[in-house]
């Protein structure tokens, strides 16, 4: 495979995963408000029994922040807002997402970040290896071999 064809591919591969990283990022369209609301409640987890999200729990408290999530949406406010308040009113461990900045977005994109280099480094490392030539063993490799044998050899039927 020529140079320009392998290129060729990887920048294929490249335009393949850029695209599917940007469809799976991108909004899909506007969601209504119950869907909104189900998507928060899966992101909180319930304050009781702390096991399960908001919307997997039936317990009191869970059905609390329910009714706080919706009470929320009906006011306007975005999922943000409505998981910083959410967040103010119970700790911050109660959210099942931590949020993507500061420490907490190191602690997500330092994984990725040190796949890639170490990616980058074998693929920097091993683009020209190539086999070396297999050893070749000469008449005067295989007579020192059978010299060293012999006199093992000989050395063990002395010593009986």
């Amino acid at each position: 495979m020529t140079r320009g064809r392998r290129r060729g591919l990887w920048i294929a591969l490249a335009v393949i995963v850029v695209g599917l990283l940007a469809v799976g990022v991108l909004d899909q369209g506007e969601r209504t408000d119950a869907q909104r609301a189900r998507d928060l409640e899966e992101q909180v987890r319930c304050p009781q029994c702390r096991s399960q999200s908001v919307a997997q729990s039936e317990t009191p408290s869970a059905k609390g922040v329910k009714t706080v999530i919706r009470d929320q949406i009906a006011a306007g406010r975005s999922d943000e807002e409505i998981l910083d308040y959410i967040a103010s009113a119970y700790g911050r461990e109660v959210l099942l997402d931590p949020p993507g900045s500061g420490f907490s977005g190191l602690v997500w994109a330092l994984p990725a970040v040190v796949a890639i280099v170490a990616v980058a480094g074998l693929v920097v490392r091993f683009r020209d290896w190539r086999p070396g030539p297999s050893a070749v063993v000469s008449g005067e490799d295989r007579e020192l071999v059978a010299g060293a044998l012999a006199s093992r050899q000989q050395g063990e039927g002395d010593g009986d």
